[in-house]
């Protein structure tokens, strides 16, 4: 029986509802040409060596060849022609087998929204622009982005960045790495495959379907011809510099992000003479296995979490109501040891058994999700709260819920076998395996939670097994430039903490150190300032780092307390697993809606009518007053629950899951009061017919007027909009 593990990513994407040179032609410069040569010599390495010869160029069998290709991603993403571009890198394998085959490497280009949105001006700044201290103008060095993840899928990235102020002035260009997505994503069905086999009670057996899942994918990439010692980040980083190279520039800049920021520094060492600044944001460092406090990502979470509470103590509200955030998570997650939720679905392709099982897993780790992003900061007091009530109470109509949807796709947004890939022959596993024994000795209840003792030491060991044992650690020397660079971080960052990017900064002779305050993962991508900052960085590498954006940075303002609901994944459930199930509620509320939005346009705007024509109305006893008052409270409580999951999906798109808004409250009271006028209006017109017969029209109109506002106000009472 699967579990929730393989497609957490999928139910909150349900929830909130390639590019190569300036010119088609991208010339290859001088420098790549000079290096097309197959003949190139080569040298002997030991049995225990990556392979039996290494060239020694490694690019002497690089090609350069780019193919420009229709981006892969244009039915599933809004943009016009000459606003993204996409294009296809041909590299070996793994240059450092002689004999490796090629594949291809999509990658994409976001072109500047200064050639389009002043290519009729004089080049100047239009009226009502802001110019942040920036000169106009397009500029003339790009920027290249290194992807994070492992395994983050490039469509995800340019989504989020077509709108970034980066844009303003440069243009970026993406690599979807090696193994990922449309570079050769060799692992499609991972976690997919044999589902019937995956029917586990015990988490204990579950987590060791996790191994399988690894080997399944290893196993079968190597069957079909895929050598996966190439799928390290030192190759990843010379796929970036056979791509300059291909590309024609001479330089560019540097932008890394996460994982990236691993590649990056990997880049760095690889091909320093191409880099003009560069700026590494949420970091790791390069020899991450040196040390297993990169790795501890549960003693980070505690650390968020005890933030997040002192957050929550200075403000009055949210200290009264949610006292004891870590603690009531905790209590949540020992709720399920040894006795997981059990959901029943229709999905039984996915599902053999009919059943989902949640285990402590998804119970600790859900809310460390929205620790990602400092939007959802607001909410997550409540957030966790709510989430762990539903988890004590076994809330079935959200568990069923999730359950239905847990069954509408596979992995979201990533290729897990680069990712395994990277772990193993990074080292990263050796380094996880250490950390997680320190945080079950210290956070037992968290760190329990995702793994065991006997699981981190299997997950070494299979590495090995699978032939991907861990590359010479001295290729993942710590960093020494002079390169300008800026290291950001945020002081939230759940998985990449501030103390990460403070042990790499000693190897950046240049470089600078900023901290954005309240912040998560990559606020150079989530703050919208920082695209200026950038811009201006890059334009002037050597002078001091604008610091204005920092200095924005405002604590969070908590929900408290947050209006709870779960009508969103309830809706969702329903709408995955039978789509006619919809057709009640849809009718339910739709057809009662429509009714409420003429009475109130006729209510209000009739006695205008009358007036101009001087006609007395049919006496209704008070009818007509109740009748234009409930149609008017109706539309103004659906109408403030709309905005209310507008501005909550604002802020996190995830956070529907459980909630809203805090004064989506006075949307549910003013529903249940417009129930209540809206029966007294049907009461007041059946009394005023009966004893006077008023006009067919008229006691028709304010009835419907009377029984739809009853109707709207049953359905958020039934459906979870209720005020109590």
């Amino acid at each position: 029986m699967k579990t929730l593990q393989y497609y957490i990513a999928i139910l909150l994407l349900a929830l909130s509802t390639a590019a190569y040179s300036q010119n088609p032609a991208a010339p290859v410069s001088e420098e790549a040409s000079a290096t097309v040569d197959t003949g190139a010599d080569t040298i002997s390495e030991g049995d225990d060596g990556p392979s039996d010869s290494i060239p020694v160029d490694l690019f002497a069998r690089d090609t350069y060849r780019i193919d420009t290709v229709i981006c892969p991603f244009r039915d599933n993403l809004d943009y016009e022609p000459g606003e993204i571009e996409c294009g296809l890198l041909q590299v070996p394998e793994n240059r450092e087998d002689p004999n490796s085959r090629f594949i291809e490497l999509n990658f994409i280009k976001l072109t500047s929204r200064w050639d389009r949105e002043h290519e009729d001006s004089d080049g100047d700044y239009a009226e009502g622009e802001e110019d942040h201290g920036l000169a106009p103008g397009k500029r003339d060095d790009p920027v290249i982005y290194f992807t994070g993840g492992p395994g983050v899928r490039a469509l995800n990235y340019v989504t989020r960045f077509k709108d970034h102020k980066l844009l303003d002035h440069r243009d970026l260009y993406i690599l979807e790495q090696r193994g990922i997505g449309y570079s050769g994503d060799f692992c499609q069905f991972y976690g997919t495959r044999n589902p019937a086999d995956e029917d586990v009670e015990d988490f204990a057996e579950y987590l060791k379907l996790g191994e399988g899942d690894i080997s399944d994918c290893a196993l079968s990439a190597t069957a079909a011809g895929v050598d996966l010692r190439g799928y390290n980040t030192i190759e990843n980083a010379r796929d970036f510099k056979a791509l300059r190279r291909a590309l024609g520039f001479e330089k560019w800049n540097v932008w890394g992000i996460s994982y990236g920021t691993i590649v990056g520094q990997a880049y760095i060492k690889e091909d320093p003479e191409g880099i003009l600044a560069i700026i590494l944001d949420a970091n790791m460092p390069l020899d991450i296995r040196e040390s297993e406090e990169y790795w501890r990502v549960v003693q980070w979470y505690e650390r968020d979490l005890q933030k997040l509470q002192e957050i929550c103590q200075r403000q009055p509200a949210c200290a009264s109501r949610y006292p004891d955030i870590p603690g009531r998570l905790r209590e949540a997650v020992q709720s399920v040891v040894g006795n997981p939720i059990e959901v029943e679905v229709k999905d039984t392709e996915v599902f053999p058994s009919g059943k989902v099982r949640l285990f402590q897993d998804i119970v600790a780790f859900l809310p460390f999700i929205f620790l990602y992003e400092q939007a959802s900061y607001p909410g997550m007091p409540g957030m966790i709260y709510a989430w762990a009530d539903a988890v004590e109470s076994r809330d079935p109509k959200l568990f069923n819920a999730l359950g239905a949807m847990a069954g509408d796709g596979g992995i979201a947004g990533g290729s897990q076998g680069m990712y395994n890939a990277i772990l193993c022959l990074d080292g990263d596993s050796e380094a996880q395996a250490r950390a997680g024994r320190k945080d079950l000795e210290e956070f037992p209840i968290l760190a329990s939670a995702i793994s065991s003792a006997e699981a981190l030491d299997r997950s070494v060991a299979l590495c090995s097994e699978l032939g991907m044992a861990p590359r010479d650690a001295q290729e993942y020397s710590a960093v020494q430039t002079d390169l300008p660079a800026l290291i950001i971080e945020g002081e939230m960052d759940p998985i990449t903490p501030p103390p990460n990017a403070k042990a790499i900064l000693p190897g950046f002779e240049n470089g600078t150190y900023i901290e954005f305050p309240f912040a998560g993962h990559g606020p150079s991508r989530s703050v919208e300032c920082a695209g200026h900052m950038m811009n201006k960085f890059y334009d002037d590498p050597t002078a001091p780092p604008d610091l204005s954006c920092v200095e924005e940075m405002e604590e969070p303002k908590m929900w408290a307390p947050m209006y709870t609901t779960t009508i969103a994944p309830v809706l969702g459930g329903m709408m995955v697993e039978d789509p006619q199930s919809m057709l009640l509620p849809g009718v339910w509320f739709g057809l009662p809606l429509v009714i409420l939005l003429i009475a109130f346009l006729v209510l209000t705007f009739a006695p205008i009518g009358r007036r101009i024509d001087k006609r007395q109305p049919a006496d209704t006893s008070g009818a007509r007053f109740f009748a234009w008052l409930a149609a008017t409270l109706s539309v103004v409580s659906v109408g403030l629950f709309g905005a209310a999951f507008a501005a909550t999906a604002e802020a996190s798109e995830m956070l529907v899951i459980l909630g809203l808004v805090p004064w989506a409250s006075y949307a549910a009271w003013i529903g249940l009061i417009a129930g209540v006028v809206g029966l007294i209006a049907l009461i007041k017109t059946l009394r005023k017919h009966m004893a006077d017969r008023l006009p067919f029209g008229t006691m028709l109109g304010l009835s419907l007027t009377g029984i739809s506002a009853v109707a709207i106000s049953l359905f958020m009472l039934l459906w979870d909009l209720g005020p109590f």
